[in-house]
Protein backbone atom coordinates (compact mmCIF):
# COMPACT_ATOMS: atom_id res chain seq x y z
CA UNK A 1 0.00 0.00 0.00
CA UNK A 2 1.30 3.30 -0.77
CA UNK A 3 1.75 5.88 1.96
CA UNK A 4 2.27 9.50 1.89
CA UNK A 5 4.69 11.68 4.40
CA UNK A 6 2.87 12.75 7.53
CA UNK A 7 0.90 15.15 7.69
CA UNK A 8 2.00 17.82 10.08
CA UNK A 9 -0.13 20.87 9.64
CA UNK A 10 -3.34 19.86 8.82
CA UNK A 11 -5.30 20.34 12.11
CA UNK A 12 -8.27 22.63 12.28
CA UNK A 13 -6.50 24.90 14.90
CA UNK A 14 -3.43 24.77 12.70
CA UNK A 15 -5.73 25.31 9.59
CA UNK A 16 -8.11 28.29 11.37
CA UNK A 17 -3.89 29.67 12.93
CA UNK A 18 -2.47 29.86 9.71
CA UNK A 19 -4.67 31.34 7.26
CA UNK A 20 -4.81 34.65 9.30
CA UNK A 21 -1.21 35.72 9.49
CA UNK A 22 -1.52 35.37 5.98
CA UNK A 23 -4.13 37.45 5.01
CA UNK A 24 -3.18 40.33 7.66
CA UNK A 25 0.39 40.21 6.02
CA UNK A 26 -0.95 40.99 2.58
CA UNK A 27 -3.93 43.18 3.74
CA UNK A 28 -2.65 44.73 7.12
CA UNK A 29 -5.70 43.36 9.01
CA UNK A 30 -5.87 43.14 13.13
CA UNK A 31 -6.78 40.19 13.73
CA UNK A 32 -5.84 39.92 17.59
CA UNK A 33 -9.22 39.52 18.63
CA UNK A 34 -9.81 39.86 22.54
CA UNK A 35 -12.24 37.16 22.80
CA UNK A 36 -13.61 33.97 21.14
CA UNK A 37 -17.14 35.40 20.65
CA UNK A 38 -20.55 33.64 20.38
CA UNK A 39 -20.09 30.88 17.80
CA UNK A 40 -23.54 30.95 16.40
CA UNK A 41 -23.09 34.55 15.32
CA UNK A 42 -22.89 34.99 11.67
CA UNK A 43 -19.11 34.83 11.51
CA UNK A 44 -19.07 33.43 7.94
CA UNK A 45 -22.12 32.05 6.36
CA UNK A 46 -22.51 28.02 6.33
CA UNK A 47 -23.30 27.59 2.62
CA UNK A 48 -19.52 29.87 2.09
CA UNK A 49 -18.09 27.67 4.53
CA UNK A 50 -19.27 24.56 2.81
CA UNK A 51 -18.50 25.90 -0.70
CA UNK A 52 -14.50 26.11 1.36
CA UNK A 53 -14.45 22.53 2.06
CA UNK A 54 -15.51 21.63 -1.19
CA UNK A 55 -12.72 23.07 -2.63
CA UNK A 56 -10.59 21.93 -0.14
CA UNK A 57 -11.34 18.29 -0.58
CA UNK A 58 -10.78 18.89 -4.08
CA UNK A 59 -7.53 20.39 -3.52
CA UNK A 60 -6.65 17.55 -1.80
CA UNK A 61 -8.42 14.00 -2.42
CA UNK A 62 -5.79 12.95 -5.21
CA UNK A 63 -3.01 13.75 -2.05
CA UNK A 64 -3.71 11.61 0.31
CA UNK A 65 -4.50 7.70 0.69
CA UNK A 66 -7.52 6.96 2.32
CA UNK A 67 -8.59 3.74 4.15
CA UNK A 68 -11.32 2.06 1.86
CA UNK A 69 -11.73 -1.14 4.71
CA UNK A 70 -15.96 -0.77 5.06
CA UNK A 71 -15.74 -2.04 7.98
CA UNK A 72 -13.58 0.28 9.60
CA UNK A 73 -15.45 3.06 7.47
CA UNK A 74 -18.54 2.38 8.82
CA UNK A 75 -17.31 2.09 12.74
CA UNK A 76 -15.28 5.44 12.27
CA UNK A 77 -18.95 6.76 10.61
CA UNK A 78 -20.75 5.79 13.56
CA UNK A 79 -18.69 6.56 16.52
CA UNK A 80 -18.44 10.44 14.50
CA UNK A 81 -21.97 10.25 14.63
CA UNK A 82 -22.77 9.56 17.93
CA UNK A 83 -20.54 11.94 19.21
CA UNK A 84 -21.83 14.62 16.61
CA UNK A 85 -25.65 14.12 17.94
CA UNK A 86 -24.42 15.10 21.29
CA UNK A 87 -23.09 18.59 19.85
CA UNK A 88 -24.41 22.06 18.78
CA UNK A 89 -24.73 20.79 15.36
CA UNK A 90 -26.79 18.55 13.25
CA UNK A 91 -24.66 14.82 12.56
CA UNK A 92 -25.60 15.04 8.71
CA UNK A 93 -23.27 17.88 8.93
CA UNK A 94 -20.39 16.03 9.47
CA UNK A 95 -18.23 13.70 7.09
CA UNK A 96 -15.93 11.14 8.77
CA UNK A 97 -13.39 9.66 6.60
CA UNK A 98 -10.27 7.71 7.69
CA UNK A 99 -6.57 8.30 6.45
CA UNK A 100 -3.74 5.86 6.35
CA UNK A 101 -1.38 7.30 7.85
CA UNK A 102 1.04 5.99 11.07
CA UNK A 103 1.22 9.54 12.78
CA UNK A 104 -1.33 9.95 15.48
CA UNK A 105 -3.60 13.24 14.41
CA UNK A 106 -7.07 14.31 13.36
CA UNK A 107 -8.44 17.15 11.62
CA UNK A 108 -11.17 19.43 11.04
CA UNK A 109 -11.51 21.17 7.65
CA UNK A 110 -14.62 23.83 6.96
CA UNK A 111 -18.12 22.06 5.99
CA UNK A 112 -17.50 19.54 8.37
CA UNK A 113 -15.17 16.99 6.65
CA UNK A 114 -13.40 15.41 9.76
CA UNK A 115 -10.70 13.13 9.08
CA UNK A 116 -9.09 10.68 11.92
CA UNK A 117 -5.79 9.11 11.27
CA UNK A 118 -4.82 5.29 11.17
CA UNK A 119 -2.02 5.91 13.72
CA UNK A 120 -4.80 7.26 16.46
CA UNK A 121 -6.97 4.70 15.81
CA UNK A 122 -4.19 1.83 16.27
CA UNK A 123 -2.71 3.99 19.65
CA UNK A 124 -6.11 4.57 21.18
CA UNK A 125 -6.67 2.42 24.23
CA UNK A 126 -10.24 2.35 24.46
CA UNK A 127 -13.18 3.99 22.74
CA UNK A 128 -13.34 7.54 24.87
CA UNK A 129 -9.81 8.41 23.95
CA UNK A 130 -10.30 7.66 20.28
CA UNK A 131 -13.57 10.02 21.42
CA UNK A 132 -12.09 12.46 22.44
CA UNK A 133 -9.75 13.59 19.83
CA UNK A 134 -12.95 13.27 17.53
CA UNK A 135 -14.98 15.01 19.94
CA UNK A 136 -11.97 17.74 20.29
CA UNK A 137 -11.91 18.10 16.43
CA UNK A 138 -15.49 18.80 16.20
CA UNK A 139 -15.29 21.41 18.51
CA UNK A 140 -13.50 23.13 16.28
CA UNK A 141 -16.29 22.93 13.99
CA UNK A 142 -19.27 23.75 16.21
CA UNK A 143 -16.98 26.82 17.42
CA UNK A 144 -16.46 27.88 14.23
CA UNK A 145 -12.66 28.50 14.70
CA UNK A 146 -11.62 28.01 11.30
CA UNK A 147 -14.72 30.18 9.68
CA UNK A 148 -14.00 33.36 12.79
CA UNK A 149 -10.49 33.81 10.87
CA UNK A 150 -11.97 33.52 7.26
CA UNK A 151 -14.83 36.16 8.00
CA UNK A 152 -11.82 38.41 8.83
CA UNK A 153 -10.97 38.80 5.18
CA UNK A 154 -14.29 40.39 3.94
CA UNK A 155 -12.02 40.70 0.43
CA UNK A 156 -10.44 37.44 0.57
CA UNK A 157 -12.00 35.30 -2.34
CA UNK A 158 -13.05 31.42 -0.55
CA UNK A 159 -10.93 30.04 -3.65
CA UNK A 160 -7.81 31.56 -2.54
CA UNK A 161 -8.75 30.20 1.38
CA UNK A 162 -9.44 27.25 0.34
CA UNK A 163 -6.12 26.95 -1.57
CA UNK A 164 -4.24 28.44 1.07
CA UNK A 165 -5.68 25.77 3.59
CA UNK A 166 -5.47 23.24 1.35
CA UNK A 167 -1.93 23.70 0.80
CA UNK A 168 -0.86 23.43 4.50
CA UNK A 169 -2.04 19.75 4.05
CA UNK A 170 -0.78 18.94 0.82
CA UNK A 171 2.44 20.59 1.44
CA UNK A 172 3.19 19.00 4.79
CA UNK A 173 3.03 15.79 2.51
CA UNK A 174 4.70 16.76 -0.75
CA UNK A 175 7.33 19.80 -0.16
CA UNK A 176 7.48 19.76 -3.89
CA UNK A 177 4.18 20.41 -4.77
CA UNK A 178 4.03 24.42 -6.34
CA UNK A 179 0.96 24.81 -3.90
CA UNK A 180 2.79 24.26 -0.78
CA UNK A 181 5.29 26.54 -2.56
CA UNK A 182 3.05 29.49 -2.78
CA UNK A 183 1.65 29.09 0.63
CA UNK A 184 4.64 28.40 2.55
CA UNK A 185 5.07 31.86 3.01
CA UNK A 186 1.72 32.63 3.57
CA UNK A 187 2.00 30.38 7.10
CA UNK A 188 5.34 31.58 8.32
CA UNK A 189 3.69 33.68 11.19
CA UNK A 190 2.07 31.34 12.56
CA UNK A 191 4.16 31.76 16.17
CA UNK A 192 2.86 35.27 16.59
CA UNK A 193 -0.17 34.01 16.56
CA UNK A 194 0.29 31.27 19.37
CA UNK A 195 -1.63 33.06 22.36
CA UNK A 196 -4.68 32.77 19.85
CA UNK A 197 -4.68 29.31 19.09
CA UNK A 198 -4.22 27.89 22.85
CA UNK A 199 -7.55 29.70 23.51
CA UNK A 200 -9.18 27.96 20.37
CA UNK A 201 -7.31 24.67 21.83
CA UNK A 202 -8.95 25.56 25.53
CA UNK A 203 -12.10 25.98 24.44
CA UNK A 204 -12.11 22.97 22.28
CA UNK A 205 -11.02 20.67 25.25
CA UNK A 206 -14.21 22.44 27.46
CA UNK A 207 -16.62 21.79 24.42
CA UNK A 208 -15.12 18.38 23.64
CA UNK A 209 -15.60 17.21 26.95
CA UNK A 210 -19.15 17.88 26.96
CA UNK A 211 -19.48 16.48 24.22
CA UNK A 212 -17.94 13.47 25.06
CA UNK A 213 -20.64 12.88 28.62
CA UNK A 214 -23.40 13.75 26.50
CA UNK A 215 -22.12 11.04 24.06
CA UNK A 216 -21.87 8.59 27.68
CA UNK A 217 -18.51 8.24 26.77
CA UNK A 218 -15.68 8.75 29.10
CA UNK A 219 -14.58 12.44 29.11
CA UNK A 220 -11.23 11.60 31.59
CA UNK A 221 -10.71 9.89 28.23
CA UNK A 222 -8.95 13.48 27.19
CA UNK A 223 -6.72 14.20 29.68
CA UNK A 224 -5.78 10.58 30.12
CA UNK A 225 -4.94 10.41 26.21
CA UNK A 226 -3.14 13.80 25.99
CA UNK A 227 -1.22 12.64 28.84
CA UNK A 228 0.01 9.25 27.46
CA UNK A 229 1.05 11.44 24.36
CA UNK A 230 3.31 13.85 26.57
CA UNK A 231 4.90 10.98 28.40
CA UNK A 232 5.92 9.76 24.98
CA UNK A 233 7.20 12.12 23.62
CA UNK A 234 10.04 12.44 25.86
CA UNK A 235 11.09 9.04 24.03
CA UNK A 236 10.69 10.86 20.32
CA UNK A 237 13.00 12.48 18.50
CA UNK A 238 10.08 13.78 17.01
CA UNK A 239 7.18 14.93 18.70
CA UNK A 240 3.27 13.07 17.99
CA UNK A 241 1.68 14.81 14.90
CA UNK A 242 -0.90 15.66 17.39
CA UNK A 243 1.55 17.51 19.47
CA UNK A 244 2.84 19.77 16.96
CA UNK A 245 -0.36 21.16 16.25
CA UNK A 246 -1.85 20.93 19.84
CA UNK A 247 0.87 21.96 22.36
CA UNK A 248 0.26 20.01 25.63
CA UNK A 249 0.65 20.95 28.97
CA UNK A 250 0.68 19.26 32.36
CA UNK A 251 -1.58 22.84 33.58
CA UNK A 252 -3.65 22.13 30.42
CA UNK A 253 -3.69 18.38 31.54
CA UNK A 254 -4.42 19.25 34.89
CA UNK A 255 -7.60 21.56 34.18
CA UNK A 256 -8.93 19.02 31.66
CA UNK A 257 -8.66 16.29 34.66
CA UNK A 258 -10.74 18.44 36.96
CA UNK A 259 -13.26 19.35 34.17
CA UNK A 260 -13.43 15.71 33.45
CA UNK A 261 -14.09 14.49 36.94
CA UNK A 262 -17.19 17.10 37.06
CA UNK A 263 -18.67 15.85 33.68
CA UNK A 264 -18.47 12.27 33.95
CA UNK A 265 -21.93 10.90 33.07
CA UNK A 266 -24.00 8.69 35.52
CA UNK A 267 -23.58 5.92 32.05
CA UNK A 268 -20.49 5.30 30.19
CA UNK A 269 -21.05 3.07 26.95
CA UNK A 270 -18.21 1.98 24.80
CA UNK A 271 -19.21 -0.48 21.88
CA UNK A 272 -17.09 -3.32 21.83
CA UNK A 273 -16.33 -2.61 18.35
CA UNK A 274 -13.41 -0.75 19.16
CA UNK A 275 -11.39 -3.69 20.33
CA UNK A 276 -11.48 -5.25 17.07
CA UNK A 277 -12.06 -2.77 14.66
CA UNK A 278 -8.54 -1.65 16.16
CA UNK A 279 -6.97 -5.11 15.54
CA UNK A 280 -8.31 -5.40 11.86
CA UNK A 281 -6.80 -2.00 11.26
CA UNK A 282 -3.12 -2.63 12.79
CA UNK A 283 -3.83 -5.50 9.73
CA UNK A 284 -4.71 -3.78 6.77
CA UNK A 285 -1.42 -0.89 7.61
CA UNK A 286 0.91 -3.63 8.56
CA UNK A 287 4.01 -3.45 5.74
CA UNK A 288 2.67 -7.10 4.84
CA UNK A 289 0.92 -9.42 6.60
CA UNK A 290 3.42 -11.59 7.56
CA UNK A 291 4.71 -9.00 9.74
CA UNK A 292 1.50 -8.44 11.34
CA UNK A 293 0.89 -12.37 12.18
CA UNK A 294 4.20 -11.68 14.29
CA UNK A 295 3.32 -9.20 15.82
CA UNK A 296 -0.15 -10.08 17.15
CA UNK A 297 1.16 -13.69 17.26
CA UNK A 298 3.98 -11.87 20.11
CA UNK A 299 0.97 -10.40 22.11
CA UNK A 300 -1.16 -13.51 21.95
CA UNK A 301 2.00 -15.26 23.84
CA UNK A 302 1.94 -12.57 26.07
CA UNK A 303 -1.72 -11.40 27.34
CA UNK A 304 -3.96 -13.01 24.40
CA UNK A 305 -7.18 -9.91 24.73
CA UNK A 306 -9.72 -10.49 22.70
CA UNK A 307 -8.74 -7.96 20.07
CA UNK A 308 -5.32 -9.23 19.70
CA UNK A 309 -6.89 -12.83 19.05
CA UNK A 310 -8.98 -11.22 16.06
CA UNK A 311 -6.39 -9.32 14.82
CA UNK A 312 -3.98 -12.53 14.64
CA UNK A 313 -6.96 -14.50 12.95
CA UNK A 314 -7.35 -11.58 10.21
CA UNK A 315 -3.48 -11.44 9.62
CA UNK A 316 -3.65 -15.30 9.35
CA UNK A 317 -6.38 -14.83 6.45
CA UNK A 318 -4.26 -12.34 4.63
CA UNK A 319 -0.70 -14.42 5.40
CA UNK A 320 -2.17 -17.47 4.28
CA UNK A 321 -3.52 -19.61 6.71
CA UNK A 322 -7.46 -19.44 6.47
CA UNK A 323 -8.07 -22.86 8.40
CA UNK A 324 -6.14 -21.56 11.42
CA UNK A 325 -7.91 -18.27 11.59
CA UNK A 326 -11.53 -20.09 11.80
CA UNK A 327 -10.29 -21.53 14.57
CA UNK A 328 -9.82 -18.64 16.15
CA UNK A 329 -11.89 -16.73 14.89
CA UNK A 330 -14.52 -19.59 16.39
CA UNK A 331 -13.02 -19.44 19.74
CA UNK A 332 -13.88 -16.02 20.07
CA UNK A 333 -17.55 -16.31 19.32
CA UNK A 334 -17.75 -19.14 21.55
CA UNK A 335 -16.15 -17.31 24.79
CA UNK A 336 -17.29 -13.81 23.63
CA UNK A 337 -20.42 -13.94 22.49
CA UNK A 338 -21.45 -13.36 18.81
CA UNK A 339 -20.46 -10.34 16.94
CA UNK A 340 -20.73 -9.02 13.24
CA UNK A 341 -16.82 -8.76 13.46
CA UNK A 342 -16.47 -12.32 13.54
CA UNK A 343 -19.17 -13.56 11.30
CA UNK A 344 -17.34 -11.22 9.22
CA UNK A 345 -13.81 -12.88 9.72
CA UNK A 346 -15.37 -16.20 9.26
CA UNK A 347 -16.92 -15.39 6.08
CA UNK A 348 -13.47 -13.97 4.87
CA UNK A 349 -12.10 -17.11 5.89
CA UNK A 350 -13.96 -18.89 3.57
CA UNK A 351 -13.31 -16.77 0.82
CA UNK A 352 -9.68 -17.24 1.23
CA UNK A 353 -10.57 -21.17 0.59
CA UNK A 354 -12.73 -20.31 -2.23
CA UNK A 355 -15.42 -21.70 -0.19
CA UNK A 356 -18.14 -19.51 -1.71
CA UNK A 357 -21.47 -21.14 -0.74
CA UNK A 358 -19.70 -21.63 2.67
CA UNK A 359 -18.89 -17.75 3.09
CA UNK A 360 -22.48 -16.95 2.06
CA UNK A 361 -24.04 -19.27 4.63
CA UNK A 362 -21.67 -17.47 7.62
CA UNK A 363 -22.82 -14.20 6.05
CA UNK A 364 -26.73 -14.89 6.21
CA UNK A 365 -25.98 -16.14 9.81
CA UNK A 366 -24.26 -12.62 10.67
CA UNK A 367 -26.52 -10.88 9.00
CA UNK A 368 -29.98 -12.68 10.74
CA UNK A 369 -28.59 -10.95 13.64
CA UNK A 370 -27.17 -7.87 12.53
CA UNK A 371 -28.73 -6.67 9.74
CA UNK A 372 -27.00 -3.20 9.10
CA UNK A 373 -23.46 -4.30 9.17
CA UNK A 374 -21.73 -2.57 6.52
CA UNK A 375 -18.87 -5.22 6.24
CA UNK A 376 -20.83 -8.11 6.02
CA UNK A 377 -22.94 -6.50 3.40
CA UNK A 378 -20.27 -5.52 1.08
CA UNK A 379 -19.02 -9.10 1.52
CA UNK A 380 -21.88 -10.79 0.30
CA UNK A 381 -21.74 -8.56 -2.66
CA UNK A 382 -17.71 -9.35 -3.24
CA UNK A 383 -18.89 -13.55 -3.23
CA UNK A 384 -21.66 -12.56 -5.35
CA UNK A 385 -19.08 -11.30 -7.97
CA UNK A 386 -17.06 -14.25 -7.68
CA UNK A 387 -19.79 -16.48 -9.15
CA UNK A 388 -20.84 -13.64 -11.62
CA UNK A 389 -24.09 -12.61 -10.44
CA UNK A 390 -23.10 -9.33 -10.85
CA UNK A 391 -27.32 -8.03 -11.56
CA UNK A 392 -27.85 -9.66 -8.31
CA UNK A 393 -24.79 -7.68 -6.35
CA UNK A 394 -26.04 -4.04 -8.72
CA UNK A 395 -29.27 -4.71 -7.11
CA UNK A 396 -27.56 -4.59 -3.09
CA UNK A 397 -24.92 -2.13 -4.18
CA UNK A 398 -27.85 0.03 -4.98
CA UNK A 399 -29.70 -0.64 -1.39
CA UNK A 400 -26.41 0.38 0.12
CA UNK A 401 -25.92 4.22 -1.75
CA UNK A 402 -29.82 4.34 -0.24
CA UNK A 403 -29.09 3.56 3.24
CA UNK A 404 -25.71 4.97 3.43
CA UNK A 405 -25.23 8.83 0.66
CA UNK A 406 -22.34 10.00 2.02
CA UNK A 407 -20.09 6.99 2.17
CA UNK A 408 -17.82 7.43 -0.79
CA UNK A 409 -16.50 3.90 -0.48
CA UNK A 410 -20.20 2.61 -0.91
CA UNK A 411 -20.22 4.62 -3.84
CA UNK A 412 -17.30 3.56 -5.42
CA UNK A 413 -18.37 -0.06 -5.43
CA UNK A 414 -21.47 0.74 -7.01
CA UNK A 415 -19.43 2.14 -9.75
CA UNK A 416 -17.54 -1.16 -10.04
CA UNK A 417 -20.48 -3.37 -9.86
CA UNK A 418 -22.31 -1.77 -11.85
CA UNK A 419 -19.40 -1.95 -14.23
CA UNK A 420 -19.00 -5.63 -14.07
CA UNK A 421 -22.93 -5.88 -14.61
CA UNK A 422 -22.39 -3.94 -18.17
CA UNK A 423 -24.05 -0.51 -17.01
CA UNK A 424 -21.92 1.83 -18.01
CA UNK A 425 -24.15 4.66 -17.37
CA UNK A 426 -25.24 3.42 -13.68
CA UNK A 427 -21.39 3.34 -13.25
CA UNK A 428 -20.57 6.77 -14.51
CA UNK A 429 -23.62 8.25 -12.14
CA UNK A 430 -22.00 6.45 -9.13
CA UNK A 431 -18.42 7.78 -10.09
CA UNK A 432 -20.17 10.95 -10.10
CA UNK A 433 -21.44 10.58 -6.45
CA UNK A 434 -17.82 9.25 -5.19
CA UNK A 435 -16.46 12.38 -5.72
CA UNK A 436 -19.50 14.90 -5.22
CA UNK A 437 -19.51 13.56 -1.42
CA UNK A 438 -16.00 13.55 -1.01
CA UNK A 439 -16.21 17.31 -1.82
CA UNK A 440 -15.47 17.41 -5.47
CA UNK A 441 -18.49 18.24 -7.54
CA UNK A 442 -15.91 19.67 -10.47
CA UNK A 443 -14.73 15.88 -11.06
CA UNK A 444 -18.40 14.76 -10.48
CA UNK A 445 -19.60 17.32 -13.46
CA UNK A 446 -16.98 15.13 -15.10
CA UNK A 447 -18.21 11.99 -14.40
CA UNK A 448 -21.64 12.75 -15.73
CA UNK A 449 -20.41 13.43 -19.01
CA UNK A 450 -19.69 10.11 -19.29
CA UNK A 451 -23.45 9.06 -19.00
CA UNK A 452 -24.26 8.53 -22.66
CA UNK A 453 -27.83 9.47 -23.63
CA UNK A 454 -28.08 6.84 -26.56
CA UNK A 455 -27.47 3.83 -23.80
CA UNK A 456 -28.76 5.11 -20.49
CA UNK A 457 -32.17 4.80 -19.48
CA UNK A 458 -35.17 7.66 -19.08
CA UNK A 459 -34.32 7.12 -15.15
CA UNK A 460 -30.52 7.52 -15.35
CA UNK A 461 -31.21 10.49 -17.66
CA UNK A 462 -33.21 12.23 -15.37
CA UNK A 463 -30.55 11.46 -12.39
CA UNK A 464 -28.61 12.85 -14.18
CA UNK A 465 -29.66 15.91 -15.42
CA UNK A 466 -31.07 16.62 -11.74
CA UNK A 467 -27.66 16.40 -10.45
CA UNK A 468 -26.09 18.50 -12.88
CA UNK A 469 -28.47 21.18 -12.00
CA UNK A 470 -27.55 20.62 -8.56
CA UNK A 471 -23.93 20.97 -8.54
CA UNK A 472 -23.36 23.46 -10.89
CA UNK A 473 -25.50 25.87 -9.12
CA UNK A 474 -23.46 24.83 -6.14
CA UNK A 475 -19.93 26.12 -8.09
CA UNK A 476 -21.77 29.12 -8.98
CA UNK A 477 -20.55 31.58 -6.53
CA UNK A 478 -23.80 33.51 -5.00
CA UNK A 479 -24.79 37.11 -6.56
Amino acid sequence: MTRFAPIQSCLAGLLALALAPALAGAQGLDLSLPDLGDPSSEVLPPSEEARIGQEMMREIRGEVELITDPSINAYIRDLGARIAVASDMPATEFRFFVVDDPRINAFAMPGGYVGVHSGLITAARDESELGAVIAHELSHVTQRHIARRLAASEQTSLRTAALVLAGLLIGSQNPQAGMAAATTGMASGIDSQLAYSRDHEREADRVGMRILSRAELDPMGMPEFFQVLLNDNRYRSQPPAFLSTHPLTQARIADARAMADELKPERVFESPDFAYVRARLAVLVADNPDQARNIFQARVASEATPGDRYGLATALVRSGDPARATTIFEGLDEARGEHEMLYLGLAEAALAENRVDDALGRIDAGLSLFPDSVGLQVTRIDALLREDRARKALALTRNLTHEHPKAPGIWELHARVASAAADPAESALAMAHYYAVQGDLRAGLSQLRRVDPASASASQRSRANALRDRWESRLTPPG
